[in-house]
């Protein structure tokens, strides 16, 4: 956290990550190799903040954090 004009400021670092090609829903609800892209980086303190499709079909993912110094 950092001063910013006398208030707390949270400092932020991201990261943007390509999910695996979609495969169809499992036996296993909430099991995909994207949600195991997800909640990888989440273990590591990485919030999912947004996505976009990109041209080419591939799902990209902007993650956050709060940075560490």
């Amino acid at each position: 956290m950092r001063q910013a004009g006398g208030v707390d400021v949270t400092g932020w670092e991201y990261l943007i990550v390509s999910l695996p090609a979609f495969q169809a829903a499992r036996s296993d609800q909430g099991q995909s190799p994207s949600v195991d892209v997800l909640n990888r980086e989440g273990a590591q303190g990485w919030e999912a903040v947004d996505t976009m499709v990109l041209p080419d079909g591939t799902v990209a993912v902007l993650l956050k954090r709060p940075a560490t110094a």
